[in-house]
């Protein structure tokens, strides 16, 4: 029995998906089981229990890899920690103030959202710094001790400390913490200037108020995900997936469970890079639908495209992640007819419990519903079988509805499917508008439970050049998680202008934020890299514009004594991305930043038999989409190999999805096994 198994494991709103791969070999096995929302790691306990009867035992397993959603949930449902917050004298307001900005400019009725330490939790304190991070105001120790005994009084279990000009110079918050700290003991204290050291003081409160918020409960997961990992016997140490696309040890994910908010969406994004790779395809949409949500983001050339700050929930997350837009519904998105009349699917989802009506357990009609009286979805193989569905429960359910619009519930259930694609259409053509690229440029990547049955109808809205459907497409968060790297990002903030610099101090800086890098890889628990890589970037600004544009850097660049290089390359990326540039402009360095990759073992994925024959299909099965009836070929995709081809409308099925292809396209088999889709020449 092999005793080199590496395991990934994604915890999604409705099932918990595991990855195993075989280094010997290259061998991958997936399954996939119901989440089970008051305990997580149940999910992963009982999707253990199915690995064991596919042969695989939990001691075999030397690596462990873990996306979590326990922080995201948390902050979404606004279930944490009651906390305090220490600001600089005269900032009480901070967080109720925010920007002060409508959230939808259009709508004056939009309110800005509650901030998660209320006004009476917040003391401010008699300090001062200014924006050099010289000392205007010492910090006053009359008045910190005041402050420290108001948030005991007010019974929160934890406090963060954000002064202004932190990022600059941290002794005064250093020093509150210090102080914390032996006046109350037992407060858990975080230092906003050491979480991320960044410029903008609403948003590095916000985000430090977040990561002190969701801590506890994320700490208690992790502490019961290891108690339940030793009951089941994986002795393999934990690392958890980060919202840049890499790794970290469970300590450090612990400490900071703010760089976990988006680390299932990340992982599926970095599978989906190999899965791009493995097809050697290099410009892809990635598109990721599981029960709760379908998520999108752009690859090119290979790479995963990132975002320095992302909003949830409406609070900015200023920390370095895969760039994601979220485009529409999950399997699990409920159908209603809204005030004017109109058929809507989504934004409510029915989750995994009571799940969908064909679960047997809920009475609401959900796309998963649709997909199932549509013909799409065979009732007896969802989930490998592992959940029975009801098309009788489908149908009770989408009746309702059926006989509002005035037909039967199969007509109903295909408009739901049609509504749901609309307003994927809708929202992914906004992002492409935004990128500005041409979707024909580009393959659609299916992925998630929901992904592949979905994608070629998107597909054909936006002419994208083909559908990549990777061997595991429902577990491709989890293989994600176990290829992804080891990666820490670092940062500085600046604000000086270019001409008040010398290389040499920028060579110092980047050596300083290099180093720092180098030490967080070295306290990670793990054997074994390939190697490590380092990525230098700076967020530069135009001298008086409001907002900067990271720029990539190299290291010949900073050992360019005259700086040109780096003053051409911003003048290009501004040229690139706004239309123009400003030659005679003074360039302003806002932050300095450094990404450091510890490269994980990357065991090479079996390669699949070229095909030998033609391929039978295993029954016919009626079908309807777009308000037609189609007889589709149904195939097994464990009987596809390298050269096999299918003709649409065809329905493949495996054990984590299915693969839907519409009439017009055929599929075909690489060696990689990958499923790709493309339009027969001539179709419409």
């Amino acid at each position: 029995m092999s005793n080199s198994w590496r395991l990934g494991i994604d915890i999604g709103g409705t099932f918990t998906d595991l990855t195993v791969l075989d280094e010997l070999n290259g061998t991958l096995k997936g399954v996939k089981t119901p989440t089970v929302p008051s305990d997580p790691a149940q999910g992963i306990a009982n999707g253990l229990v199915l690995l064991k009867e596919k042969g695989i035992q939990p001691r075999d397993v030397h690596y462990f890899a873990h996306g979590t959603t326990i922080g995201l949930n948390t902050l979404i449902q606004r279930r944490g920690e009651a906390i305090s917050l220490l600001v600089t004298e005269g900032f009480r307001d901070l967080l109720n103030l925010q920007r002060l900005r409508l959230p939808i400019p259009y709508d004056f009725s939009s309110r800005l959202p509650e901030p998660l330490i209320p006004r009476e939790r917040v003391f401010t304190v008699k300090e001062r710094l200014r924006p050099d991070g010289s000392v205007h105001t010492p910090l006053d120790q009359n008045s910190l001790d005041e402050a420290i005994r108001s948030v005991i009084a007010s019974g929160a279990g934890g406090v963060v400390v954000c002064f202004l000009h932190s990022y600059k110079n941290p002794v005064h918050e250093q020093q509150a913490v210090e102080r914390i700290l032996e006046l109350a003991p037992g407060l858990a204290a975080s230092a906003s200037s050491e979480l991320w050291p960044q410029m903008r003081e609403y948003e590095r409160a916000a985000m430090t108020a977040v990561n002190s918020y969701i801590q506890p409960n994320v700490q208690r997961y992790f502490e019961t995900l290891q108690d339940r990992l030793q009951e089941e016997g994986v002795v393999a140490q934990p690392f958890i997936t980060q919202s840049n696309g890499g790794i970290m040890d469970i300590d450090t994910a612990a400490n900071a469970p703010v760089r976990t908010l988006f680390s299932g969406p990340a992982a599926g994004v970095i599978g989906a890079v190999q899965a791009a790779r493995s097809a050697d395809i290099s410009h892809v949409i990635t598109f990721d639908m599981g029960g709760t949500s379908a998520d999108i983001s752009i690859i090119e050339q290979g790479q995963p495209t990132f975002t320095q700050m992302n909003h949830l929930a409406g609070l900015p997350i200023m920390l370095p992640s895969v760039s994601m837009y979220s485009v529409g519904a999950g399997g699990g998105s409920v159908a209603w007819i809204d005030n004017g009349g109109l058929l809507k699917v989504g934004p409510e989802s029915v989750g995994s419990s009571p799940g969908p009506a064909c679960y047997g357990q809920g009475d609401k009609a959900a796309l998963t519903d649709a997909y199932l009286l549509c013909g799409y979805i065979n009732p007896n193989r969802f989930a490998a079988g592992n959940v029975q569905l009801y098309p009788e429960r489908s149908t009770q359910a989408i009746s309702p509805i059926a006989d509002y619009l005035g037909t039967d519930a199969r007509g109903a259930a295909d408009r739901m499917i049609q509504v749901a694609v609309a307003n994927m259409y809708s929202e992914l053509s906004a992002v492409m508008e935004q990128h500005g690229f041409d979707p024909r440029e580009f393959s659609l990547l299916a992925f998630g439970g929901g992904g592949p049955v979905t994608a070629n109808f998107l597909a054909e809205e936006i002419q994208a050049q083909s559908v990549l459907v990777p061997p595991s497409p429902g577990t491709l968060c989890a293989l994600g998680a176990l290829t992804a790297d080891f990666t820490y990002d670092a940062v500085l903030s600046l604000q000086k202008k270019f001409t008040d610099l010398t290389m040499d101090t920028l060579v110092r800086e980047y050596t300083q934020l290099t180093d720092q890098a180098q030490e967080w890889l070295a306290k990670q628990q793990v054997n074994g890299l390939e190697g490590s890589t380092l990525h230098y970037s700076v967020d530069a600004r135009y001298a008086g514009q409001a907002f900067e544009i990271e720029l990539p850097l190299d290291w010949s660049m900073l050992k360019d004594s005259t700086g040109e290089r780096i003053i051409e390359a911003f003048h290009e990326l501004h040229r690139r991305q706004y239309g123009h540039s400003d030659a005679a402009a003074i360039l302003e360095l806002i932050n300095l930043r450094v990404r450091l990759v510890g490269h994980t073992l990357k065991p090479k994925i079996a390669s699949v038999p070229e095909t030998q024959g033609s391929l039978e299909s295993i029954g016919v099965r009626s079908i309807r989409y777009g308000g037609r009836e189609y007889q589709a070929k149904v195939y097994a995709r464990n009987e596809m190999l390298a050269g096999h081809t299918i003709d649409g409308p065809a329905i493949v099925e495996q054990d984590d999805t299915t693969v839907l292809v519409l009439l017009g396209w055929y599929g075909r088999v690489d060696s990689a096994g990958n499923l790709i889709l493309k339009r027969r020449e001539g179709s419409a």
